[in-house]
Order: C-alpha cells, then structure tokens, then sequence
C-alpha cells in the first residue's frame, strides 16, 4: 500500500509539472493560432514523460526510504519543493497573467528577499514536515493525473476529437514576371513605435537603418495603425478595411466585423491586397507570424512561411522525438517560450532574405516579430540570449529588441543592394501597432507607428513635395534628403497604396503625398480588444 500510495504521489506531481503541456495539448483554447496540430503521436509522447517522470519520482521516494541519509533527502526535498513551482507558474500564466518581469523586480525588492531568505532557512530546518505535508496535497490531486490519462485515451479513440483544419490550400502557380512592372516589399515591424524610435529614443540607443531609410523615404508624422492588437490590425492592413472585434473561438477562421458597415463574418476567402495582386498579375509572398496567414491567405500566396506564437504552442514538434524534448524543454517555461522566440527571429529573417531579392515576386509582406517582447537580444554583444534576464526591465528589453529590428532591415537592404533589387523596389515600412507599455518608459502612450515609402530609383529622386498635401521637402539628413508627411491617417489605406502602385498609378516618389491627400482618412479611434 506504501508503494502504491508513493506512486499515486510521483504520478500526480508529474502532472503537475506538466500541467501546461496538458493545457496546451489537451483544451481548445487558442486553437485558431495553433500552426502544428495535435496528433496521436504528439498524445503518447505526452503519455511517455508523464509515465517517465512519475516512475523516476517513484524511484527517488523508495530509494529515500532505503537510504536515510540526511544530505541526499535534503537535496531531494529542495528538488520537490521547486518542482511545485511549475504549477504555479502555470497559475501565474493562465490566471492572473503576471509577467516574469514584474516577477523578478518584486523578487529583487528588500522585503521580498528578507521573506525568500526566511523560507528557504525554515524548508531547510523543517524540510521533512513540509515534504511530508506537501506530498499529502500533491496526493489529493491525484485525481487530475487519472483525468488527464483518460482524456488522452478517449481523444486518440476518437471519443472526444479535438477541433482540427482542413490541411492550407494549395499555392497558386507562379504568373511571368514582365520586364518593368513594379514591385513592393511591405515590412510590418511588430510593435514598432514612431515616438520611441525617432523622436525620444532612450539614452545610449542608435538606429541607424531606420535613419538611414527615413532619410531616402517619405516619412509620415502622423500615421496610426488601423488596431492596438496584432490580430485585428494585421487582417485590417491586408482587407484594406478597419476591424471593431475579431474572434478567435474558431479553430479553422477568424471572425472579423467591419467596423464601417458593422457586419460580421470570416476572414478567409475576403478580396485582399494580395487577391487583388493576383488579379493584376504579380506573384506574391508573405513571411509572418502569430496568424495563420497560409491558412487564411494561402490560396492567393505563391509563397508563405508563418510562425506560431510561442506560448499558444510551446510544446509541438514534426517527429516523435522532438515532441517529446520540446515538451520537456517547456518544464523552464520562461526560458523555453525565450528560445521559442529567438528561434522565430532567426527563421523568419531566414526566410526573408531570399524573397527581397527575388525579382519574380511583385508584392511581398514581412510580417516579423521584433521589437514585441519578451527582450531576447544583447545588442553590446550582437547575440541572442533565453537566459539572464532577470536583470533587464521592460524598457530595457523593448529598446534591445528595437536594436534588432533595426539590425535585421541592415541585414534586409544590404541584401537587396547586393542583389541589385533595393533602387528597383517600392519599400513601404511600417508596424501593427505602436509601443503598448511606453508608460513605463515616459509615463506617455502614443499610437502613432512609422511609416516609411521610398520609391525606386535614386533618393534625390523623392523629395520634391506634393502640390496638395503637406510634405516638407527636401529636408537634409545628412548626405541624402527626404520629405515629412504631417498630415495624420490610418495606414489601413496601405492596402490601396499597394494597389495604386502596382497599377502604375503612383509611379515615382513625387505622387505619394498627393495620392496621401487625396486618400487618406482622418486617423480613427484605436481597436484594443482582441488577444495580442
């Protein structure tokens, strides 16, 4: 009966620590967003280490009760005492969303570590009551452990399937590339603030691609993205119309409402900035992230890469294996999603680059994840890092992260200059949304995002102003010269610039800020309900 009760103890606390695999696995929440499905092999992988991990806790509590020897179960009693943090992290996520970062500035405060020092010297004077204790609940919770067991069975019988998608529609065929035709690439920074960036940015920080772009484009001063939130700015950028809600419940489709004539419906299958492409005869391509834009765009994409958001699918991999490592990399939790988010950076960049200097494709988004949290750069030393970072704030991190975006458009246009595309292509830069939690840094929030058009052809060539609206050009900045844009608007009219390029009817640098005046609407109230 003691080993039984001992192995009931080690199989729910390997529940516990699993608890966030099994949440992510195991509910439909944030399906919508989920990139790999949730197959049987990605079930019995869970199955594996749930099984593993309580038979090796097994083995440590009978090996406890053979050898008393006091260091071996202090050590073993501090490892349980931690193990329980999984769970509550867990909590701390999913319940009442409390940041690592205000975590670790509360840990560092003086009260705090008084109270860490106090319990850590009583677990250490008492650890033997308190495992005792502890074991007893863990115990209790059993139950969770045969529930999560059994709803693994029932889903790979089929009993309760979980909601799946058909598999992304086929890429189009690639359309001939005519000699002369325009060609865009549309580069959406995630959270990229115009104020932070190029109006107060913090001490010590530089940009000097951004500078550099801005000195050869038409630069707005008052642009506003269509959404404070990625999933309803994002899909209003590319219908080329404003969103009031969207709703994530459907695992297959986003469902949008029109903010102008109130309607609702999906997003899938809506003419887009890059159905409408396809109309004129361009090839197109998108690398991106958070959304499912293959799933959702695919059908009009001749290319698409996109990645899911870490902590909506931090445990998922191709092959058996890897599922099993991913889901046991996850029990680090803060340093696992880290690495998840560095490794987006590195692949989305990767993907990027051969499409910019690929002539065959006339309208290309780069949709990449820089400067959005969490801070996962160290510019000082031009490397990534998913540790260390209990020292950084907020602002630190979102001004390290800012750096990078700024490295990977260097790492962009030399690209493209090398390959002979930057003088031939329409450069449009801009972000979903601005900085959310400037506050932090100033005490100030501004939507404003940057927007950025350079034209083909040589600089010099875009700076004359437009004869109805109210850029300001040339202006020196350095070697080159460029035009501010003063007028404010919503950049959801990005989806009708594209177009009016690719038609020929904005054709040089002096039609911008005219075709701006002439299309531009006041900049609207901010959307700021959705996911993220």
């Amino acid at each position: 009966m003691r080993k039984i009760k001992d192995g009931l103890v080690a199989l729910s606390l390997a529940n516990l620590c699993f608890v966030k695999v099994g949440f992510d696995l195991l509910s439909d929440r944030n399906r919508y967003f989920n990139k790999l499905p949730v197959t049987t092999s990605t079930l019995l992988a869970l199955v594996v280490n749930l099984l593993g991990l309580a038979l090796l806790m097994w083995l440590v509590m009978q090996a406890l009760r053979r050898f008393p020897n006091r260091l071996l179960h202090l050590t073993v009693h501090l490892l349980f005492f931690c193990s329980l943090l999984l769970p509550l992290d867990f909590i701390r996520i999913k319940f009442f969303n409390i940041t690592d970062y205000q975590i670790f500035q509360y840990l560092k405060h003086p009260a705090s570590l008084f109270c860490e020092v106090v319990l850590l010297v009583f677990l250490c004077w008492q650890h033997r009551l308190a495992a005792k204790t502890l074991a007893v609940f863990v115990g209790i919770l059993s139950p969770l452990a045969v529930f999560t067991l059994v709803k693994i069975a029932l889903v790979c019988l089929g009993v309760f399937p979980l909601q799946s998608c058909p598999i992304d529609p086929v890429p189009p065929p690639m359309s001939p590339v005519h000699a002369g035709q325009p060609r865009v690439i549309w580069i959406i920074f995630d959270e990229m603030d115009y104020r932070v960036t190029f109006e107060k940015p913090a001490a010590g920080f530089q940009f000097p691609e951004f500078e550099k772009l801005r000195h050869e484009s038409l630069s707005a001063t008052g642009a506003k993205a269509p959404a404070d939130l990625t999933d309803t700015s994002m899909p209003a950028l590319i219908l080329g119309r404003r969103l009031s809600a969207v709703d994530a419940d459907d695992a297959c489709d986003l469902t949008i409402t029109f903010a102008d004539t109130g309607d609702t419906t999906t997003w899938r299958g809506h003419p887009s900035v890059f159905s409408e492409a396809r109309k004129l005869g361009f090839n197109t391509a998108l690398v991106g992230w958070f959304l499912p834009y293959s799933r959702e765009l695919g059908d009009v994409l001749n290319f698409c890469e996109w990645y899911p958001y870490p902590p909506f699918e931090p445990a998922r991999a191709e092959t058996f294996s890897g599922e099993l490592w991913q889901q046991i990399d996850s029990l680090t939790e803060t340093v696992h999603l880290r690495r998840l988010f560095l490794n987006i950076h590195v692949a989305s960049l990767q993907a990027s680059l051969p499409l910019v200097t690929n002539a065959a494709y006339g309208l290309t988004l780069l949709h990449l994840p820089a400067p959005h949290r969490p801070g996962i750069y160290l510019p000082d030393q031009d490397k990534f890092t998913a540790v260390g970072m209990a020292h950084m704030s907020k602002v630190t991190a979102y001004f390290d992260n800012l750096v990078l975006a700024d490295r990977e458009l260097g790492k962009l246009r030399r690209a493209m200059e090398t390959s002979g595309q930057w003088d031939k292509t329409w450069v449009i830069l801009s972000a979903d949304h601005s900085w959310r939690e400037s506050k932090l840094y100033d005490g100030q929030r501004d939507y404003r995002v940057p927007y950025l058009i350079k034209p083909p052809g040589s600089p010099r060539e875009i700076n004359q102003p437009g004869s109805l609206g109210r850029a300001t050009g040339p202006i020196s900045r350095g070697k080159t010269a460029s035009a501010d844009y003063t007028r404010p608007f919503n950049t959801v009219l990005t989806h009708d610039l594209i177009l009016a390029i690719l038609r020929g009817e904005v054709t040089d640098g002096q039609n911008v800020a005219p075709w701006l005046d002439a299309h531009g609407e006041p900049s609207s109230p901010i959307i700021s309900h959705g996911i993220d």
